[in-house]
């Protein structure tokens, strides 16, 4: 008697399994960017001074990330967002902010840092111009969020792309899911 109860429920089993199709296809969802890398947070240690940009009532110190994931494609279609993290900022010791941007000297206008970066195949740039002069610090962390193209916004009129600049560190972690 079990094993015919066994063999009954083996069959419907395999007649219900047998009976499934898969469903149709759902609708495409939106665009979006897949593999989104980003960096450790490193040391600001390597600071070495320009020789081309040179100007009156400022010094410019510079340091190279090499980075082959930063490719020509990643150049031309996607974005590379770079974040500093301030050791002794006066707006909150710690503080992480988007480059570019402008520390100044423990809260005083008197000297300026002002940071950028720059993207070339293989390697990200950090730039900071130190007005009227000085150093940068060596204890500030960096790091970098490179995203690749998506959608171009000019071929679809339904495709907008987030304006970074407006967004904090902590809106890009949650978007891109990164580990602050």
């Amino acid at each position: 008697m079990k094993k015919l109860l066994s063999m009954a429920i083996l069959l419907a089993a395999i007649i219900m399994f047998a009976a499934c199709k898969d469903g149709d296809t759902g609708p495409a969802g939106p665009p979006g960017t897949a593999n989104v890398q980003y960096s450790d947070w490193q040391n600001t240690t390597k600071w070495t001074g320009s020789s081309s940009s040179t100007g009156a009532g400022k010094n410019t110190f510079y340091f190279d990330i090499a980075e082959a994931r930063v490719t020509q494609e990643i150049v031309d279609k996607g974005s590379v967002l770079v974040f500093m993290q301030f050791v002794a900022d006066p707006d909150s010791a710690g503080i992480i902010k988007q480059l570019p941007s402008i520390y100044y000297n423990i809260g005083s206008a008197s000297t300026q840092y002002r940071f950028q970066h720059g993207i070339f195949p293989g390697k990200i740039r950090i730039i900071c111009d130190v007005i009227p002069n000085g150093i940068p610090a060596t204890t500030n962390k960096v790091r970098y969020v490179i995203i690749p193209g998506g959608v171009n916004v000019n071929a679809t009129a339904r495709a907008v792309a987030p304006d970074y600049s407006r967004m904090s560190y902590e809106e890009i972690c949650r978007l891109y899911h990164l580990q602050p």
